[in-house]
């Protein structure tokens, strides 16, 4: 099992992310609850974790749920891309488990988002 300090490490320089981004981000993860799907959290990565996109980015966003751990439904990750296709067209979003999270060490994709990524939680909004 990873430690905590291993799971998010301090982001390279960058600019922080747009906090409209970020509110659409926790808009999304509060809808998907509304469906079913209860998130741990999300955590963004790339050109907008980064502070850097352009007119083209997507939203790269890690889902992290106990529903992705163990095998999972086809239907679960449909669900995924219908409840972004609603929130905001640009999120692109990828499934992990709970577990996947804290304890993969070997996945490419998860180190990166470890290493760069912003953690977002569904009910930290502070306009809310």
């Amino acid at each position: 099992m990873l430690r905590q300090s291993e799971i998010m490490s301090p982001r390279p320089e960058s600019h922080p992310p747009d906090p409209s981004v970020l509110a659409v981000v926790r808009r999304y993860l509060r809808n998907l609850a509304g469906q079913g799907i209860a998130t741990r959290m999300g955590v963004l990565f790339g050109s907008y974790a980064s502070g850097h996109p352009d007119q083209w980015s997507d939203i790269d966003l890690l889902v992290v749920s106990p529903v992705f751990d163990g095998a999972f439904s086809r239907e679960a990750v449909n669900c995924l891309w219908r409840v972004g296709a609603r929130t905001d067209s640009r999120i692109e979003p990828i499934p992990c488990g709970q577990r996947q999270w804290t304890e993969d060490s070997a996945t490419p994709l998860l180190e990166i988002v470890r290493r760069e990524g912003v953690q977002v939680l569904p009910d930290d909004d502070p306009g809310s």
